[in-house]
């Protein structure tokens, strides 16, 4: 049963659960409206061994606002252009990504507070709980 624990607690300190409201990930996230829990892992990112590649789903502490984390979808990253939603072309600075909602209607993201610097970056999913598992974050508490 030790063991167990410790395997747990390993996980647990190297990944950590996300709880995530709101549409701009939908339909990937959120599906219907409703909660999701996300997997992450943090630990690559604290040690430099995790560099956000085109597509990922990340979560980060949106700029200009540390108390608030996002989860978006990376468009491009460093020296990569991209085409912002009003059609102004950007080139990604070194040290940063470019990061939007799946749900571009209701999503405020990178075409609205500009490019994420990798040192916001807390995690990559990687994995996205069933609905149905969102009684974690009410019954045992684990969020």
């Amino acid at each position: 049963m030790k063991l167990h624990g410790i395997g747990l607690g390993a996980a647990l300190a190297v990944s950590q659960l996300f709880h995530v409201s709101g549409k701009s990930m939908s339909p990937t996230i959120n599906k219907e409206g409703n909660n999701s829990i996300l997997l992450l892992d943090k630990i690559s990112s604290w040690f430099g061994m995790y560099s956000p590649k085109v597509n990922d789903v990340v979560v980060f502490t949106k700029p200009g606002m540390k108390q608030k984390s996002v989860v978006k979808r990376v468009k491009a990253i460093s020296g990569e252009t991209v085409v912002t939603k009003n059609g102004t072309v950007v080139i990604v600075k070194p040290g940063y990504f470019w990061a939007v909602g799946d749900n571009q209607a209701c999503s405020v993201d990178s075409n609205d507070y500009g490019q994420v610097p990798l040192q916001a970056l807390i995690g990559r999913c990687l994995l996205v709980l069933p609905l149905n598992l969102c009684y974690l974050k009410r019954y045992i508490g684990l969020l």
